[in-house]
């Protein structure tokens, strides 16, 4: 469920996205394997009786390492309606934006080895203003986020069909 509230009841929701969770681990593993090295070090050598205490100690010192990150993955969302894009981030110093869909003109990924392997990537939208150009980090599902954006830019820019004159009367014969 996103945080991000509409401002308009008619808007449709098209598309909902948060943070990979993929970069959030992968960013752990160094310092998990340190700390794996240093307990064992400490195991061999200085106290064999604190095995207990060097897996515990390696498991919150990972855990403590990725806190930041697990908290901007958990406060961050991204939602498409058929009008805008509203996109939210952080706990404390919450950041909002809000681009109507007609303003973006190009929507350009950029994922790492890793983001191909596991579908998220940086998303970097482009408007016609210039100036307001971003980009949403590490967003899962991408590619899926920049068609539905397309898909949606260009409903907007369709040329809408000619309005029936409703006083018209229709010949029959």
């Amino acid at each position: 469920m996103p945080r991000i509230k509409f401002d308009n009841p008619n808007e449709k929701k098209l598309f909902h996205a948060k943070e990979s969770w993929v970069p959030v681990v992968i960013g752990g593993i160094p310092v998990a394997l340190v700390c794996a090295i240093v307990s064992v070090i400490v195991v061999k050598f200085v106290a064999p009786d604190a095995t207990l205490w060097c897996v515990l100690g390696s498991i919150v010192i990972t855990l403590a390492s990725r806190l930041p990150h697990i908290f901007d993955n958990w406060r961050t969302d991204v939602v498409v309606t058929d009008r805008r894009l509203y996109y939210r981030r952080g706990i404390v110093d919450v950041k909002d934006h809000v681009t109507d869909l007609g303003s973006i003109t190009d929507v350009t990924i950029d994922p790492s080895v890793a983001g191909r392997i596991f579908n998220y990537a940086n998303v970097r939208i482009q408007t016609k203003a210039g100036d307001d150009d971003f980009v949403l980090k590490e967003i899962a599902s991408a590619y899926e986020m920049r068609s539905i954006i397309n898909q949606g830019r260009d409903a907007l820019e369709a040329p809408k069909p000619p309005a029936r004159n409703a006083g018209a009367r229709r010949m029959t014969r």
